[in-house]
């Protein structure tokens, strides 16, 4: 792997991190690099500074006195995949940090990076020499390639993230630092839903901390990763299921699909269908169904719209009647 001449910085604290990129304006700021160098490399980015965050000690996860879970931004994936603490209290985020690409990758990625990667598409993630050399809109260009119809602008790529759709069902938050600022926002904030820029950080800005509220006793989870190799891929579809239960009847509901637009998405429609009533096969499978047509999945590295619809489909039925399982156990 042969990269461009850059100048890098390797901070020891969050805050000389911050005041490098604010100072920096072209840099970019780099945890495990998975999603950046790869980029780098293909040169769909060309950041003239790299600000490597390795020099930072990561926290281990800790369950504050309300009974919230503060998980370090920079905890790598693996970490978080064997955490004793996540498997206890969140599972569903445990499951989502191991189904991360490969051993290997999830070694050296963060949770902050997961969060932040940029959106993926087969036509701009790819070296732009000897072939397909005219820019899309994202690499400044004038039409959209995979779909030239879109509106100007318009930039269909795809959000991969695995971790995203678990923390938005069990509606996470966000510590975000800056020179001499440090703020909290709902995850969902996080994605603009826009191709061309999916993250609403601005520069200069980097995400601390992952806060996880606590979660009733009462609460079911189901979450699934469809992928062709499945560490070795990119999802085809990431759905994550949080359902709460009390006397029968489905008082909370929270369905967050991913990797099928530029964002993760809420299944509203379906999130209502399931509230105040009893969670019969019947009604899951009619949720699943109004899930998987309100969400309007994109196709994406080989996958069809509709493969991807009834790949949904069958595991959104799944996860919830597990969901379910898991809520009346409780």
């Amino acid at each position: 792997m042969i990269l461009y001449e850059f100048q890098y910085e390797r901070p020891k604290s969050l805050a000389d991190a911050t005041n490098l990129l604010i100072d920096l304006p072209d840099a970019r700021p780099l945890a495990g690099g998975t999603d950046l160098v790869p980029n780098m490399r293909v040169a769909v980015t060309r950041p003239a500074t790299v600000v490597g965050l390795g020099a930072i000690p990561a926290s281990a996860p800790s369950l504050q006195s309300d009974g919230a879970i503060r998980i370090d931004a920079l905890s790598r994936l693996a970490s978080l995949a064997e955490s004793s603490l996540l498997r206890e209290k969140v599972p569903m985020l445990a499951d989502a940090a191991r189904a991360v690409a490969s051993q290997q990758i999830r070694e050296m990625g963060t949770l902050g990076g997961n969060l932040c990667q940029d959106t993926r598409c087969l036509y701009f993630n790819q070296q732009h020499d000897f072939q397909f050399v005219a820019p899309c809109y994202k690499r400044g260009g004038n039409c959209c390639y995979p779909f030239p119809r879109n509106k100007p602008g318009v930039c269909w790529s795809v959000y991969m993230s695995d971790v995203a759709p678990a923390l938005i069902s069990l509606g996470a938050g966000l510590e975000i630092v800056s020179r001499d600022k440090t703020r909290q926002m709902p995850i969902e904030q996080l994605f603009t839903g826009d191709g061309n820029r999916p993250a609403s950080l601005v520069q200069g800005e980097l995400i601390s901390a992952v806060l996880v509220p606590p979660l009733p006793a009462n609460l079911g989870w189901g979450y699934h990763k469809s992928a062709r190799r499945g560490g070795l891929e990119f999802a085809t579809s990431v759905a994550a299921v949080a359902l709460r239960i009390e006397g029968g009847i489905c008082t909370e509901a929270r369905i967050t699909i991913g990797a099928i637009r530029e964002r993760p998405v809420r299944a509203d429609g379906a999130e209502k269908e399931l509230l105040g009533k009893s969670l019969e096969p019947a009604l899951l499978a009619r949720a699943a169904d109004i899930a998987v047509k309100e969400v309007e999945p994109l196709p994406h590295h080989g996958h069809t719209k509709s493969f991807i619809v009834d790949n949904l489909r069958v595991h959104l039925r799944r996860i919830l009647s597990k969901a379910v399982e898991r809520a009346n156990a409780a």
